[in-house]
């Protein structure tokens, strides 16, 4: 008997929902989100995508998961309720697929470089010579989490084969497979409900997975993966306790080997394993029945790029001590020296009481924290740039006391020398560009950190080569008492020579000397460095708050700057572009209620979305993309106004606002937020 449709879910996905205990969170959060028609942010997405995964069935009812490739445009959206797709799946006859009309699919649209994905489930609606039309029954986005960056190349074809009917599919997981699948990082699932019918519940799900190396688990002819957090709608489990029957597949992006498999499914709920696997929730074990290797089957490649930065919370089946990437990726250590930069900047350094814990890194890279919240014993994950060159073992992280920052309150008042914190491993990809172009710092207030860090870098490279890489180092604070390394940077410029620096006091106190202190009045901008820089061919460098990059990078852009010669450091939610954008529509002031927690604070453009100003309060909004596509963070406004600075891709009704990308707009007045 079909359930009334007034749940975009089935009934197992909503049974597993409630074993969860998430049923009631998810039916608020998922109201609209779930959609019978694409949006338009949706249908511009798929048509400029080169590369999506379909889950098909074969003649026997088993799903399979494949991809299709294409140059951009090979998908195109007639309207919202419909796509069009350039190819028809390579493997049809290899594997049997049911690729017929009327049939289903589960299509999911993934762009590696961006992390964006979003989905499709719907019927065949007609197969042409040349595409196949996909009639859409529902269309919802997904998160970014656990997707690994890679930007995907088209590759050459003279090694792939013209026909892949002869190949042999086995029963068994052949050495080559699962020397494949022991490494991978990335693997894509089709799953399927029991019955198929008109109720647009029923159908296949394609869904994407991505762990740390290692994640999956060999078990003769079974595989095991853990179930990370995730949007809480369970739609691969909730088929797997209707079905069961399920389709892999993995892809080697480096070489363009993948494995294709299908077997089934059954979810571990209890098991030792998850006391053994950080971040795991469930265990998923497939059972394989038949598999297929495929040398060079990809049509794009491309090389790892970046690991999801989820994962640092999450481990593998290794055993510990065969890597650091264990269960734990945080270990101790020792603060050795508490020293203070300025009034509100302290350093903090830190030794492992491991020594093989010391690990060599790029200067500018972060330093991920785990510190406990005296008051709920919960833990506080905060990310600090390392503020100064590799240098024996030691790291130097420079931390601004926020007056609404708990962690930074809890470092700043409560460790001292001595004190042990749990440090991770150092991540990020704001390093040097590997060139010997002049280079231009610009930071803005404890933005300074990884400017030093790779000042010091340069430093060090320098005294090797007799073509020195030339230097301006900008940096702009309110002034001498909030200016941290301000006597490293004005000796070491008076030491070489191809190192300038110039600096900025937004409000000099009376004690400041001009010439002496600080180099100018006001703020760094784009006719500052007009008016200093002598031509040249510049890498740019930015650090600070949002509203000073945004600013500057819109300034570069628009004085003919590739945007390849800007780099960034970009903590905020969206990108340092969508800020850019934004700019002039946000308050530069506001006064904020969240009128559940009885909390009333001023916010600035300093303190980012909502979303990371609230959590600065201490609050814990529910979230889970901090993109804009998942709609987890929709929270009540009562009173104001909000800007985004991009489009979202989730759509808030009226009286609602996504807490994650949205900033108080210029003459809101107070904003009121049901929190």
């Amino acid at each position: 008997m079909i359930k009334p449709y007034n749940s975009p879910f089935h009934a197992d996905e909503i049974a597993v929902q409630r074993r969860a205990g998430v049923a009631d969170s998810v039916a608020r959060y998922s109201e609209g989100f779930i959609r019978s028609a694409m949006p338009e942010q949706h249908r511009d997405f798929f048509t400029s995508q080169t590369m999506v995964i379909a889950g098909l069935c074969d003649q026997s009812g088993t799903p399979w998961a494949m991809p299709l490739f294409g140059k951009p445009g090979f998908i195109r959206s007639p309207n919202a309720e419909k796509l069009d797709i350039g190819i028809t799946p390579e493997l049809c006859s290899l594997l049997n697929l049911e690729f017929k009309t009327h049939a289903k699919i589960g299509l999911l649209g993934i762009e590696l470089q961006t992390r964006r994905r979003n989905r499709v489930n719907g019927v065949i609606a007609d197969i042409k010579p040349h595409y196949f039309s996909i009639a859409v029954e529902q269309s919802f986005g997904n998160c970014p989490q656990y997707i690994q960056k890679r930007k995907l190349r088209c590759q050459s074809q003279r090694q792939r084969r013209e026909c892949f009917d002869d190949l042999n599919i086995s029963s068994q997981l052949e050495a080559a497979s699962k020397a494949l699948i022991a490494k991978a990082d990335t693997f894509f699932i089709a799953s399927r409900t029991e019955t198929f019918d008109n109720d647009p519940r029923t159908g296949i799900d394609t869904s994407h997975r991505g762990g740390k190396p290692g994640f999956v688990k060999i078990d003769g002819n079974t595989l095991k993966f853990p179930d990370f957090s995730g949007n809480r709608f369970f739609n691969t489990l909730g088929n797997i306790v209707s079905d069961g029957r399920v389709g892999l597949f993995f892809p080697d992006f480096s070489s363009g080997a993948t494995v294709f498999l299908s077997g089934t499914a059954r979810i571990i709920w209890e098991d030792e394993a998850l006391a053994q696997i950080a971040g795991a929730e469930r265990i998923i074990a497939v059972d394989v029945s038949r598999s297929v290797y495929i040398e060079h089957f990809l049509k794009m490649t491309g090389e790892l790029e970046e690991y999801s930065p989820v994962l640092k919370n999450t481990g593998t089946w290794h055993k510990r001590a065969a890597t650091l990437q264990t269960e734990d990726p945080y270990h101790a250590f020792k603060i050795t020296a508490k020293i203070a930069e300025s009034r509100d900047i302290t350093s903090f350094y830190l030794r492992p009481l491991d020594a093989s814990l010391a690990m060599s890194y790029d200067a500018g890279r972060y330093l991920p924290l785990r510190l406990i919240d005296p008051k709920t014993a919960s833990p506080i994950f905060r990310n600090y740039t390392i503020s100064q060159a590799p240098r024996g073992g030691v790291y130097r992280i420079s931390v601004k006391r926020e007056a609404q920052g708990l962690a930074s309150r809890l470092l700043h008042d409560h460790y001292t020398e001595g004190d042990t914190l749990s440090v991770g491993v150092p991540a990020g990809n704001f390093t040097l560009a590997n060139n010997n172009r002049a280079v231009v710092f610009m930071s803005g207030g404890v933005g300074i950190t990884p400017m030093f860090a790779m000042l010091e870098h340069i430093i060090e490279n320098n005294k090797r080569t007799t073509a020195p890489r030339k230097v301006w180092f900008f940096h702009g604070t309110q002034n001498r008492a909030t200016h941290a390394f301000a006597e490293q940077v004005k000796l070491l410029a008076q030491q070489k020579p191809w190192l300038q620096s110039h600096t900025v006091y937004s409000r000099p106190s009376a004690s400041d000397k001009a010439g002496v202190d600080f180099d100018s009045e006001g703020h760094i901008d784009i006719n500052l460095l007009k008016r200093i820089l002598p031509v040249d061919d510049y890498d740019f460098y930015l650090c600070g708050s949002e509203s000073f990059m945004g600013s500057i990078y819109s300034g570069l852009k628009s004085s003919g700057v590739k945007p390849g010669n800007i780099f960034y450091e970009f903590f905020g939610e969206g990108s340092l572009e969508s800020t850019a954008v934004m700019l002039d529509k946000v308050a530069d002031r506001a006064e904020l209620v969240f009128s559940k927690s009885g909390i009333t604070a001023s916010w600035f453009p300093e303190h980012g979305s909502l979303l990371s100003f609230a959590e600065t309060l201490g609050l814990k909004p529910a979230y889970r993309c901090r993109t804009g596509n998942c709609g987890a963070c929709r929270c009540g406004i009562s009173s104001g106004e909000v800007v985004y600075g991009n489009k979202t891709g989730f759509t808030p009704d009226s009286g609602h606002v996504l807490l994650c990308c949205a900033r108080p707009a210029k003459g809101s007045g107070k904003l009121i937020i049901n929190l």
